[in-house]
């Protein structure tokens, strides 16, 4: 039996978790299912753990997988990837967030026929925000520029250097950007509903499939702790002639920013951790970039 896998980060918040692992639970084809949950909060107090454990520990498809370093986002989600591909099989591995919620039953069949059709490495599904109905992905049509990448390091360096000055307008920049997206996105609607390649994916879910598992033992390479891992895996696939797939055939839900807003309690802090790791993230895609 070809199995299924579903590796979910979770970070705070049992109960984002707990909705994302009853959607999948709710899918067809539950015997090929396999649910890998990666708990990334090593800041939590044991009985949280526990908690966590003794909620799935009598469901032998589902395996909690605990991570005591601060490795984040990638690394934390390699860990998943890496238990997935050993356990269950070079097949498909689904790497989400635990905010994100599936909606449609036939969503395995639905990847399955995909995959057949376009014979790609990487997948991306319609991912909508809940809170304003945005279509997340694709996340980017084309790679950043090196110039792009050196002027997204430079501003971010300036603002977190003067951030309690600079956080109002900031703040207005990104509530204006947000606004401009989405009322691009009105105008082009038709792009969203169409199938789409070699772009960059939104990663709040990536599907990720026989092709792409049976040949790479990381799902990103390398590793950042948060932000710009789309385009770290879009250039990284690029390179190796792998082809990423937008396909609006399926979809999913998705509630932005759950988990961290719970974290940082305020958009303030929310929004400098933000752009700490960006600038982090940045530089390692720079990098990347340099070694072409």
């Amino acid at each position: 039996m070809e199995y299924i896998s579903f590796v979910i980060l979770h970070y705070k918040d049992y109960s984002v978790t707990d909705t994302c692992v009853r959607s999948i639970l709710a899918m067809e084809q539950q015997e090929r299912i396999r649910i890998v949950i990666v708990d990334n909060d090593i800041q939590k107090k044991e009985k949280d753990r526990q908690e966590l454990l003794q909620k799935y520990q009598g469901n032998s498809r589902i395996k909690v997988l605990q991570i005591k370093e601060n490795g984040g986002f990638s690394y934390a989600n390699n860990q998943g990837y890496q238990y997935a591909r050993e356990h269950f099989g070079k097949s498909y591995i689904i790497v989400l967030n635990n905010d994100i919620e599936f909606t449609q039953k036939d969503f395995i069949s639905r990847l399955e026929k995909s995959y057949v059709n376009n014979q790609c490495y990487v997948l991306g599904p319609d991912v909508i925000r809940q809170s304003t109905g945005e279509h997340q992905n694709p996340m980017d049509t084309r790679l950043r520029t090196k110039e792009e990448a050196e002027y997204t390091i430079k501003m971010n360096h300036l603002a977190l250097r003067f951030y309690p000055v600079m956080y109002p307008v900031v703040y207005h920049m990104l509530q204006k950007a947000e606004k401009n997206k989405i009322e691009n996105q009105k105008q082009h609607m038709t792009l969203y509903s169409q199938l789409q390649k070699n772009i960059v994916p939104f990663g709040a879910c990536l599907i990720f499939t026989p092709l792409f598992v049976e040949k790479e033992e990381k799902a990103f390479e390398p590793e950042t702790q948060f932000f710009y891992e789309e385009y770290i895996l879009a250039l990284r696939c690029q390179r190796k002639g792998y082809n990423i797939v937008y396909d609006p055939s399926m979809l999913v839900k998705h509630e932005s920013g759950a988990a961290t807003r719970k974290s940082y309690g305020t958009e303030k802090k929310r929004t400098r951790f933000m752009m700490e790791k960006t600038v982090g993230a940045c530089e390692v895609y720079l990098e990347m970039l340099g070694e072409e």
